[in-house]
């Protein structure tokens, strides 16, 4: 997320509310506390007993104003309960650097400061657990003449579907991550997803390094699939992206990360994400189209990336305007050749949350409303953590979206389509990676229905459930 830099100082110090009520046992120091090189003073047990109390954030911008404090650091104890842990975020307007920790563990860092507030989710894999949870916030004052730390922690509640014990048996052997689902114009169905050898899958020192491209699977019933191969590859159908480079700190590095076969426009396309960086694209999403699903490809914008970025996704709406979409959200409108964007990303937000999940979006239209769904990490009730597709509904493209809910359990990063029947299905492939079937399709049948708020819902239709054809 870019922060802007402050224009101007100026203050409107906002009391933060949990919930409706305003946020217990917030404590500050203006001089650097003990281990505050080390950062222990941002861990649980770490004692700030003589700390002052502040009964919110309001009182401390005033203070930091008043004292012309250049840096500051913040312990925050809230008691998070299975409905609002998931959903718990800070807003934040400040002049300077901020760090923000959960639980000791370092969950954002701002370099610059921000002139409106912005919002920081404490960010993938969730820190915080049920009950007690240690917030802590070092703020260092950089632009203008007086300092500005407003503070405004939110925290809203969530749904959950129901706990389920079984799902549906696996629909293919092949190890995939990220599965979607293409119904094509010949009745059958093409499935691709982020695939590779185990060395590419599985932990371990080549793990996300290196693969070959993208493959396809093809089904007519849902249940029985034949692979058409590797579709596209690097070496026979690569351009801007041919080059090996860097993942992380390790390379060589040359891979697909959730690809996306489609069809739109009486022609199928594959959107995808590509693994490394090079001097010319910092990761970097591709866009190709071909007659059939076994190719040949052309490349719609050969010399260099569509944009930069991951987890990519196409959305055609009923005017047969065409987007591709991000991230957990980000949203540009494709050139009606589909060789470039013509609008600059925008981000869409839930109602309750910044985004409707962090990676992995999929749109798509029923009922004559938008479903906007991405994966989150979410606590739930058991106390266990799980890798989920959230969803938030809008009558507009752009929104306003609804209140996030999770629609579906261990389904994160998934896709969503109607089957020839007319009915909604699911992928799934998450499921724990202690489960067998952990990186393993299977299908599950969706039902839309009334969420409490009075807006649509997503949910399964009945986890454990045959999908159609079995």
């Amino acid at each position: 997320m870019k922060i802007p830099v402050l224009a101007a100082a100026f203050a409107l110090i906002v009391p933060a509310f949990v919930n409706g009520s305003p946020t217990p046992a917030i404590r500050y120091v203006l001089t650097q506390p003990d281990g505050g090189e080390d950062s222990f003073w941002a861990w649980p047990n770490h004692g700030d007993s003589a700390w002052k109390r502040a009964e919110s954030f309001r009182e401390i911008g005033a203070a930091i104003r008043n004292a012309r404090s250049t840096e500051a650091w913040i312990r925050m104890e809230a008691d998070l309960t299975a409905a609002s842990v998931n959903n718990s975020y800070f807003r934040i307007r400040h002049s300077g650097p901020v760090e923000v920790y959960v639980n000791g563990l370092k969950r954002v860092v701002a370099t610059e400061a921000a002139s409106d507030f912005m919002d920081y989710p404490s960010g993938r894999r969730r820190p915080e657990s049920i009950g007690r949870n240690v917030y802590a916030i070092h703020f260092q004052h950089k632009e203008g003449a007086e300092p500005v730390l407003d503070i405004e922690w939110r925290s809203a509640p969530w749904t959950a579907p129901p706990a389920e014990s079984r799902f549906p048996d696996p629909v293919l052997p092949d190890a995939i991550r990220d599965a979607q689902v293409c119904p094509g114009p010949d009745g059958a169905y093409y499935l691709t997803g982020t695939t590779g050898d185990e060395a590419f899958l599985k932990p371990g020192p080549d793990a996300w390094l290196r693969g070959p491209g993208i493959q396809v699977f093809k089904s007519t019933d849902l249940r029985h699939w034949k692979s058409l191969g590797w579709v596209w590859t690097f070496e026979r159908d690569g351009t801007w992206n041919k080059e090996f480079g860097t993942f992380g700190e390790r390379g060589p590095a040359r891979g697909i990360f959730a690809p996306e076969i489609h069809y739109l426009k009486g022609k199928f396309w594959l959107v995808y994400s590509v693994n490394h960086t090079t001097p010319k694209h910092r990761f970097g999403i591709g866009l190709a189209c071909a007659e059939r699903p076994e190719g040949p490809w052309r490349e719609m914008s050969p010399d260099h990336p569509l944009t930069e970025g991951f987890d990519p996704s196409l959305f055609e709406d009923d005017d047969g305007k065409v987007y591709l979409l991000k991230h957990g959200g980000e949203i540009s409108e494709l050139s009606a050749d589909m060789t470039r964007l013509v609008s600059p990303a925008r981000q869409l937000t839930a109602e309750n949350f910044p985004s409707v999940g962090y990676e992995g979006v999929c749109l798509f239209k029923s009922q004559g409303k938008y479903f906007l769904t991405a994966a989150e990490w979410n606590v739930h009730e058991d106390g266990t953590q799980s890798y989920d597709s959230m969803v938030a509904v809008s009558t507009n493209l752009f929104g306003p979206y609804g209140p996030r809910q999770c629609a579906l359990r261990y389904g994160g990063h998934n896709g969503y389509f109607h089957d020839a029947n007319g009915n909604l299905q699911a992928t799934i492939w998450c499921y724990p990676d202690h489960d067998p079937h952990w990186q393993k399709t299977s299908i599950v049948p969706m039902r839309i229905g009334p969420h409490t708020s009075g807006q649509s819902a997503l949910m399964p239709a009945g986890l454990g459930e045959a999908p159609p054809g079995r």
